[in-house]
């Protein structure tokens, strides 16, 4: 998280935030959807700010925590890669993973073990 500037966390919310449309017009799952990616990418957003806000023995304990808001923060903004405001500089991963298997690490050094 180091890496990331406070310009960057910035950029990207305001871009991501930007993008979900309002509820309030929409109807049924329509509505339902906006409003859930509406919440969770804020929740996403106060995680890295909270992580950036803190201090000592905190940042610690956030640090995990608020990389892995960052990256799914970028993954929403990803979505609209397209976008000619997509804010590219803004829009890095803290943390390299597998896209294909999202869950599983990249060391292989574990599946040699275990095989």
């Amino acid at each position: 998280m180091e890496r990331i500037t406070d310009e960057q966390v910035s950029q990207l919310a305001r871009f991501v935030a930007a993008r979900i449309p309002d509820a309030v017009p929409l109807k049924g799952e329509a509505r339902r959807a906006a409003v859930a990616l509406r919440i969770a990418a804020y929740k996403q957003i106060a995680a890295v700010r909270y992580h950036r806000a803190s201090s000592g023995a905190q940042v610690a304990e956030t640090d995990l925590h608020a990389a892995a808001s960052w990256n799914l923060l970028v993954a929403f903004a990803d979505v609209w890669r397209d976008h000619p405001d997509f804010p590219a500089d803004a829009a890095i991963e803290t943390f390299e993973f597998d896209s294909e298997s999202p869950l599983s690490p990249l060391d292989t050094h574990t599946a040699d073990v275990a095989g």
